[in-house]
């Protein structure tokens, strides 16, 4: 039972014999017209479906998406829509250096589990960190997936339980020790609060550069930061953008970095305070909107300009300290890992942390859970049964 045509050519609906309803569409470069199917009751499905590919591919002509090449370029184009400038740029780089000079002139359909193992036993990707294969494995599931959903190829040989998330080392975290001679020393020093301000609030580097005063409510019986902007790197196109050829010849482009109204998990979330991180603010200087300005009259800090002050910090410690007391120089982000790892080692829940962290999915936070699994053994073995 056909439902009617549109008059331009949009597409036909029908219903076939089995109770499904069909959505028939002419693609331009396409020699037969593009079906797409529901199970309802009216056939909205199957227009729904057609919409979600024109979104996915920019109604890309599928005749001509063979190779791994070609259709890794239109989920590029997705994905560069849809994610964060910084996510597209490490997607993007994972694909041309990793994935695409083993498989790329591969038809998409002739693509084996084998061939993935084959990438990753490869030289230069066995040498990566697990978080780097973890990302290539987002990469060529996100390709293969949008390939399997678009007729592109029949299967997705990236879902293969053996090329699943593997699970990296626990973050490296402050020990006590470390932590209580940072406290003492830091508010001597003319950075110590970037620091601290790391320490206390668990907040990423992004969200600590973009932190306005109109941001803190210090007063009150519950002091809170409210976290909904960051700064973050942006692209930057033109010629003038572009830095010359580095010792190894490779051209690169100059950061730039942008104010974004928006967090990692697209969520305003509200970040409880200590009454010591209440002290932390209230000592720091109002020089500007943010609470920490930039540099050269900027208006706010960039993430590297932050890191750099944040570990000189730690470098100016250390001349203070023995050999023997020397304290890591850890980035920014592992005081956000310290900050939660000594949130549940103090008796808060995970879904506490979870909150304040800003973790969009728990099995994020519960990464943290393993750091104190030693601790916790020394107690184990204490069961007298």
């Amino acid at each position: 039972m056909y439902t009617g045509k549109n008059p331009n050519g949009e597409g036909s609906l029908r219903q076939r014999k089995d109770g499904r309803w069909e959505y028939r569409v002419k693609i331009e470069g396409r020699k037969t017209p593009l079906s797409f199917y529901s199970k309802d009751k009216d056939g909205r499905g199957a227009k729904k479906k057609y919409r979600e590919w024109l979104k996915e591919t920019g109604g890309d002509a599928l005749e001509q998406v063979k190779t791994v090449k070609a259709w890794a370029e239109v989920w590029l184009r997705t994905k560069k829509a849809n994610v964060a400038y910084g996510t597209y740029a490490n997607y993007e780089r994972y694909v041309n250096d990793f994935i695409l000079p083993v498989l790329g002139s591969m038809k998409m359909d002739a693509v084996r589990p084998y061939h993935i193992a084959n990438l990753y036993t490869s030289e230069k990707v066995s040498r990566l960190s697990s978080s780097a294969k973890n990302e290539i494995r987002v990469c060529l599931n996100g390709i293969f997936k949008s390939g399997k959903k678009n007729r592109i190829c029949r299967e997705n040989p990236a879902e293969d339980e053996h090329f699943q998330h593997t699970p990296g080392k626990p973050p490296k975290v402050h020990s006590l020790e470390d932590i209580r001679t940072i406290l003492e020393y830091a508010p001597t020093h003319k950075w110590g609060a970037y620091i601290l301000a790391a320490l206390l609030t668990g907040l990423r580097t992004e969200e600590l550069c973009g932190l306005m005063w109109s941001d803190l409510f210090l007063e009150g019986e519950t002091p809170y930061i409210r976290v909904h902007q960051v700064i973050v790197k942006a692209e930057n196109p033109g010629q003038g953008a572009l830095i010359k050829p580095d010792k190894n010849k490779q051209i690169k482009r100059r950061r730039k970095y942008e104010l974004r109204d928006t967090t990692k998990s697209k969520k305003e979330r509200i970040v409880a305070l200590t009454q010591e991180g209440v002290n932390l603010f209230l000592s720091l200087p109002k020089s500007g909107l943010y609470v920490f300005p930039g540099i050269d009259g900027a208006p706010h800090l960039t993430p590297p300009q932050f890191a750099r002050r944040y570990e000189s910090v730690l470098r100016d410690l250390n001349k203070t300290l023995d050999k023997e007391n020397q304290i890591p120089v850890l980035s920014p982000h592992k005081a956000r890992h310290t900050y939660a790892t000594y949130l549940l080692g103090g008796g808060a829940t995970i879904r506490a942390v979870q909150e304040q962290l800003g973790h969009a999915k728990i099995s994020t936070t519960q990464i943290y859970t393993h750091v104190d699994l030693e601790a916790r053994k020394n107690n184990v073995i204490k069961l007298a049964y």
